[in-house]
């Protein structure tokens, strides 16, 4: 996990920092039933306000007032609609980010973007941040983006878990208590409702899940990536998930992950995998991954810190805490790699594989693989 710090942020401090780690304790308590307890000192200076987080948060007013002023900018290439409403009647916003001419006529690769379907997990929202303000800006990476890729984002799927404070949905035999963690206002972990959302309690899902099919169908809008962001609480650094597809070129699924550790020190390969959990089915990357022609990913980030190899050659790896400017960094790194992968895709640059497609599958995942080869075998065979 690496250093587990809370965030402090003081009315004299303009951002938020993480509390040093010789100040945090984490232990098991007796007392705790044998539970981890993570406890931190703190020296108020003055007698002015103080705030702690779990994390740096990003608010869904904070949200709106940044598309606002994204909107009031004037872009050509931006676009803001109300994709629905949540059930307390709040906006789920549809950002389109697209520097073809009003007059282009024909089909164009389409990159799909979703972020914090688990209100808690607001590294992502940081991340979206800074996938966002690379997209919009002046670089010339940014405006060869736009001009080869249609860019379709929703930037909070659970607007109403977020205004709520609710962070994750764990399970239904836990203490009511926990059952707001990880939810929506009605109670459901979203990224679990992607199978049969309903248009009244899973309306961003219901919505998003449309658009995306109805993209997937037609020809004018090649959609060739899917990514869900999310934010990880066990796992140092960022890593993608993937699916496992005998449709899919496996090789081709290895290029984003590659070509993101070339651009973020961050980015680990050690982590990434492609799996067929059960668990899992009904999330975002899995659903969309059965049902679109386009490669779907789960892009996941550290709460706390990433673990890092020094410049100076020796090897020595180093845990580094993550702060907000490094979340959007990732973001723009992110939006770079999918600018290679698009010369990939098109013969214009390799991609240097480190490792073979097997290597990043579980043992579960593995054998799943194995079976989908005997059915693709038997079916050839009986033809």
């Amino acid at each position: 996990m690496g250093i587990a710090a809370p965030v402090v942020k003081s009315n004299a401090q303009n951002s938020w920092a993480r509390i040093p780690s010789r100040h945090i304790y984490y232990y098991r308590s007796s007392q705790h039933n044998d539970r981890w307890i993570l406890s931190f000192a703190f020296i108020f200076e003055s007698s002015d306000p103080v705030q702690f987080a779990y994390c740096i948060p990003y608010t869904y007013g904070q949200l709106q007032s940044w598309l606002s002023e994204l909107d009031a900018r004037k872009y050509p290439f931006f676009h803001r609609d109300l994709l629905a409403h949540t059930v307390q009647k709040r906006r789920v916003d549809l950002i389109t980010i697209d520097g073809s001419p009003d007059t282009f006529q024909g089909s164009k690769k389409m990159v799909f973007l979703t972020a914090r379907v688990h209100p808690g997990e607001t590294p992502s929202s940081h991340v979206m941040h800074g996938i966002i303000e690379f997209l919009v800006s002046k670089d010339d990476r940014a405006q060869k983006l736009r001009k080869v890729y249609c860019f379709k984002i929703i930037p909070m799927l659970n607007p109403d878990g977020v205004y709520l404070g609710n962070y994750r949905f764990l399970s239904q035999t836990v203490s009511f208590l926990f059952l707001i963690f990880r939810c929506s206002l009605m109670g459901y972990d979203l990224n679990r409702m992607w199978r049969s959302p309903s248009d009244w309690a899973h309306p961003s899902i219901f919505a998003v899940k449309n658009l995306l099919t109805q993209y997937d169908n037609n020809p004018q809008a090649q959609t060739v990536i899917y990514v869900d962001l999310h934010a990880h609480s066990q796992k140092p650094n960022c890593f993608l998930y993937g699916n496992v597809s005998m449709t899919a070129t496996t090789s081709r699924q290895l290029w984003l992950p590659h070509l993101l550790a070339e651009l973020s020190e961050d980015y680990s390969l050690e982590f990434t995998q492609f799996n067929t959990d059960v668990e899992k089915a009904g999330t975002g990357r899995r659903t969309m991954g059965d049902l679109l022609s386009c490669l779907c990913y789960t892009l996941e980030v550290s709460f706390f810190s990433y673990r890092h190899v020094d410049s100076s050659g020796n090897g020595i790896q180093h845990c580094t805490p993550y702060l907000q400017y490094k979340y959007e960094a990732l973001g723009e790194a992110f939006s770079r790699a999918l600018l290679n992968f698009y010369e990939a895709d098109c013969g214009l640059r390799d991609v240097s594989l480190e490792r073979p497609f097997k290597t990043f599958l579980p043992a579960r995942a593995q054998k799943s693989l194995k079976k989908q080869a005997r059915k693709v075998i038997q079916t050839v065979m009986m033809k």
